[in-house]
């Protein structure tokens, strides 16, 4: 079954992002201090995450789980973007 939630819409609190991912709240802090994650905010200030943000902390959750540590998850999120950035040249 296909989601009619636009990818990018952040729609979701971060309790249901610990529900989804099985991280903590801690940890999606974390990650989202490392600038790793950067979620949108609503008109309380509360974090509010998109369908891509949450499939993006199950990914840092594999690599880590992996035996890759924040500095390496951040050099393979900055390579995959640096190569997405040469097809938008000015």
């Amino acid at each position: 079954m296909k989601s009619n939630i636009p990818r990018r819409q952040a729609c979701f609190p971060i309790r249901v992002v610990m529900e989804m991912t099985s991280l903590t709240a801690r940890q999606i802090r974390y990650y989202e201090e490392q600038g790793l994650i950067k979620p949108s905010r609503n008109d309380g200030n509360q974090r509010m995450f998109s369908l891509d943000d949450i499939e993006r902390f199950i990914e840092i959750k594999t690599l880590i789980q992996q035996g890759v540590n924040i500095a390496g998850v951040k050099a393979i999120f900055a390579s995959r973007s640096k190569g997405e950035g040469t097809n938008h040249n000015g």
